[in-house]
């Protein structure tokens, strides 16, 4: 009786994997993978995984709004367990991240408000733009790493000494919020420069602080796009599970990878992702009609 109660459960759960999910007709299990792999990248560059996300979910047919919106749910799901994963590691400046989140949250209400407004074609090419520059901004930052200009060396962290440098930071921040609210990338592409280049912290503490920072600016710009109905939750369901796992290992990743040249190794390979993906979404046409999917509401 057990061994066929037993089988039943494998049997069903085989058939959720196999069916189709929302209006995308892919099968779950590859949207459970795509969440898997959107955390492992996301966490082990500390950029959140929207990067991964929005690309591959309009070239799936969500139109550039809801994939945006799908992608920041799923952020605010993985960053936690990213978050403890690198604290647990030491890997995290909370000096840092602080005064980066409150500004964030603000700047993350005005990006996701702006994105809205746009249409989905223009969106979508801004956010190739937006990506293309981030890359190029890699390839530059190891190509000084390799000429021996650009030193990691770790400054202990920041100690503020005046209000000033805490509104510096929340500027830096609301900066940041506005990418993530505007792109739906979670705001991790800005604050790890950020860290890196102006704090002076290490990667892979630059990127620690990233994802805190990121959460509550990621949770603000999620819920406005709620708000427009610019969700997929059929889709965020699957893609969850799969980037928690995914946030363990991208994060172990990552404390193991920041002790071997930098990684620049990685870090040029997603560059080149970045370049990629940001040429495709600026030369394509194939963007999909706002109309053409079950939002209601057109921008």
């Amino acid at each position: 009786m057990a061994k066929n109660s037993t089988s039943m459960v494998i049997e069903n759960a085989q058939t959720s994997l196999q069916d189709s999910c929302s209006t995308i007709h892919r099968p779950c299990w590859q949207v459970l993978i795509l969440g898997l792999l959107t955390g492992v990248g996301g966490s082990l560059i500390g950029v959140g995984g929207g990067i991964i996300m929005v690309p591959v979910l309009t070239l799936w047919g969500l139109t550039q709004k809801r994939a945006q919106g799908t992608s920041l749910v799923v952020i605010v799901a993985l960053v936690p367990v990213a978050i403890v994963t690198y604290a647990v590691n030491g890997n995290i400046d909370f000096n840092f991240a602080i005064p980066l989140a409150v500004g964030g949250v603000i700047g993350s209400v005005l990006g996701s408000n702006l994105a809205l407004r746009f249409s989905n074609k223009v969106l979508a090419r801004l956010f190739g733009a937006f990506l293309v520059f981030i890359a190029l901004r890699l390839f530059y930052q190891i190509v000084l790493g390799l000429m021996g200009l650009a030193s990691a060396d770790y400054n202990g962290g920041i100690e503020f000494t005046s209000a000033w440098e805490y509104v510096q930071s929340g500027l830096l921040g609301a900066l940041a919020g506005m990418a993530a609210g505007f792109f739906g990338v979670g705001g991790g592409v800005v604050f790890v420069p950020t860290g890196h280049l102006l704090a002076g912290l290490t990667q892979t503490i630059a990127q620690g602080s990233s994802l805190t920072a990121m959460l509550p600016t990621a949770s603000v710009a999620s819920m406005n796009y709620h708000r427009n109905n610019k969700i997929d939750w059929s889709l965020a369901k699957w893609m969850i599970p799969g980037a928690w796992c995914g946030a363990i290992i991208g994060s172990l990743g990552a404390d193991i990878l920041g002790n071997i040249r930098d990684g620049s190794i990685l870090t040029a390979i997603f560059a080149g992702f970045l370049l990629y993906t940001g040429l495709r979404r600026i030369i394509s046409n194939a963007v999909k009609p706002e109309n053409s999917t079950p939002d209601t509401k057109t921008f």
